[in-house]
């Protein structure tokens, strides 16, 4: 098998574990031939970078991918706490990692609710389009979106973090992320106390003095920036079982949980294998001294299998001591829908378990969906 040329093609490709590792072994910030980025794999590398103050979530002159300025969706990305430094957005995010935890128990009612039906049918070839579905039927039901509203946020939320990446499906994009906005903003308007998630982050917001006008936009983050990170992690977890036939074994003597193996799907398989730091004035960073305007790709996926961290990397141990995950992030930008994530793909485990659904095939024939950053099931050759 022929390996990947560098960190982007490697997301999508059938193995991309050995060619991680080599990058790891190497060690400290790397550049390779053909690829223009600065590239950190191994563990301590990666949480140098990005806990380094000199390093940013955007390019000091693009806070706004270019193709996407003056819309909606422009708008829309301009205001998210994961793409923006500073007090402002790290109160929005103060706010919203407080609002999460109170709001769990409806989470995971949600999640069940939401697994039954979308995992009732046992077919393979539905697993991609039902994990992606998953986060936002779950995240908009507690937002307050209608439930027949709900398969058109689908596509809405597919449009827009599409048109993020590729400057082709800007169109598309824009509509969705301006219907998005309008839908959170109607929950939060009519209705004379808003739905738990989206009640529970409004309240934070004003508790913490935070900018109101961040408030719909990063509701709508919610829904954003989990649809593909859960569906790649609902992927990985199942992935793990069609791989490992013990796992099930292990589950009925109680010897762990599905949050187990879930917890270390994300370790395993990252469903988001990198993300990219910027630096805005020249700065000395994992002992390497980086220009003003220097791009960082940050390996997480590589980083999960650093040896030196997670001892017998490619095993797959559910009950893992001292698991060390970089898949959700470090420092100021680490990801407060962690549990989120976690929670509703927990649910949906289940749910598919219980169905009786033969997943060893996927073991064997698998595709992967078109990404430079996340590691979704795409469907079955």
């Amino acid at each position: 098998m022929t390996p990947p040329t560098d960190p982007y093609q490697a997301v999508t490709h059938p193995d991309p574990y050995p060619y991680y590792a080599s990058l790891c072994a190497r060690g400290g910030l790397q550049r390779i031939a053909g690829f223009a980025p600065w590239i950190a794999a191994d563990a301590a590398t990666v949480r140098a970078v990005l806990t380094s103050e000199a390093c940013r979530v955007r390019p000091q002159a693009e806070p706004v991918p270019p193709h996407l300025l003056g819309s909606p969706a422009g708008a829309l990305f301009g205001r998210l706490v994961r793409m923006n430094d500073g007090a402002p957005s790290a109160v929005v995010k103060q706010a919203l990692a407080a609002a999460l935890p109170t709001v769990m128990r409806s989470v995971e009612a949600e999640s069940r609710r939401w697994s039954a039906r979308l995992f009732s049918e046992p077919r393979l070839s539905l697993l991609p389009e039902k994990a992606l579905q998953l986060p936002v039927f779950v995240l908009g039901s507690l937002l307050g979106f209608p439930e027949d509203s709900l398969e058109e946020s689908v596509r809405e939320v597919d449009a827009y973090v599409r048109s993020v990446a590729w400057p082709e499906a800007r169109t598309e994009g824009v509509l969705g992320a301006a219907r998005l906005v309008e839908r959170v903003t109607a929950c939060l308007q009519g209705m004379p106390r808003a739905p738990c998630l989206l009640g529970a982050f409004s309240a934070r917001m004003r508790e913490e003095g935070g900018p109101l006008d961040a408030l719909v936009p990063n509701a709508v983050g919610l829904l954003t920036q989990s649809y593909e990170a859960t569906a790649g992690l609902l992927g990985a977890a199942l992935l793990a079982f069609s791989r490992e036939p013990a796992l099930r074994e292990q589950l009925d003597r109680g010897e762990c949980s599905i949050d187990d193996v879930v917890r270390e799907a994300a370790r395993h398989e990252s469903p988001i294998q990198n993300t990219r730091r910027f630096v805005h004035a020249r700065a000395t960073v994992a002992n390497q001294e980086l220009e003003a305007g220097a791009t960082v790709v940050v390996v997480l996926a590589a980083a999960n299998r650093d040896p030196r961290v997670n001892p017998q990397p490619d095993a797959f141990l559910p009950c893992r001591p001292g698991r060390q995950t970089f898949t959700f992030g470090l420092g100021a930008h680490v990801c407060p829908g962690q549990e989120l994530a976690v929670t509703m793909v927990s649910a949906a485990v289940e749910r598919v378990l219980a169905s009786g659904l033969e997943l060893t095939p996927l073991s064997k024939s698998i595709t992967w969906r078109a990404s430079t950053n996340a590691r979704i099931l795409g469907g079955l050759q």
